[in-house]
């Protein structure tokens, strides 16, 4: 019998897929990709939970409200601020015992602030993924301990992308050993300065000065590691946690 978690699961292993490879190519993901993600994993979440009360039904529709804000490009401070209220409305009718749930979900969303953590579609796919599942996958069938339960699907997803994330700094760092670059702090984030690479790849890479050097920031496709991320935790439930 398929479960609707299967169905969610599908279909969010098939949007991460394809906005893995948009990112690495163009370092951009199609706007639309992730709507069905959110829609089918609202309704699943739904299905899902029993004794479901308007408290419930506001918990699941944070990430859905907030995931929709963000075809509309706000100034900062009124993207923190829908961010804020969206999240204090939650707050007020949610039952006791969601407020990690519900922190979680404001933190992902204050993280595409100008952009400068995560890019947009990368803060869709994230909302997407949290509104579809309240614990991992793994935990249909493999009962977790009683420690595992406590942590919602959010914040261990959240937490292993981090995890994962931090990767990306020893990608650069071994690109730049394996040119031969003089190596420093700034070895961790970009490259040396290579007018003909910043002509043929635009998309990855932008100019910078730093420190009174003009180096290349790699622009990283995050959507990578918020898909192994969310494999990892699907597969493995909250890892971090014996």
């Amino acid at each position: 019998m398929i479960l609707i978690d299967d169905v969610v699961l599908g279909i969010g292993i098939a949007s991460l897929a394809i906005g893995t490879f948009e990112d690495i190519k163009n370092r951009e993901i199609d706007k639309f990709l992730f709507i069905p993600l959110v829609l089918v994993g609202a309704v699943g979440t739904y299905f899902n939970q029993s004794g479901m009360s308007f408290g419930l039904l506001a918990v699941i529709l944070l990430p859905v409200v907030l995931f929709f804000t963000l075809f509309v490009r706000f100034v900062p401070w009124v993207y923190a601020l829908i961010g804020v209220a969206s999240f204090a409305v939650a707050f007020y009718f949610a039952p006791a015992g969601y407020f990690l749930e519900l922190v979680v979900i404001l933190l992902i969303y204050l993280m595409g602030i100008g952009e400068r953590f995560f890019g947009t579609g990368d803060i869709k796919a994230m909302l997407a993924i949290c509104t579809g599942f309240y614990t991992p996958y793994i935990y249909n069938y493999v009962k977790p301990t009683y420690i595992q339960g406590i942590f919602p699907f959010d914040f261990s997803f959240l937490f292993t992308v981090s995890v994962v994330s931090i990767f990306s700094i020893f990608y650069v760092l071994a690109v730049n050993i394996y040119k031969g670059q003089k190596i420093s702090i700034y070895s961790l984030f970009s490259f040396g300065y290579n007018e003909d690479d910043l002509k043929k790849n635009p998309n990855k890479y932008m100019a910078r000065q730093i420190g009174g050097h003009k180096v290349m920031v790699y622009g990283i496709p995050f959507i990578l590691p918020i898909f192994i991320g969310f494999l990892i935790v699907s597969a493995f439930g909250n890892w971090f946690i014996v």
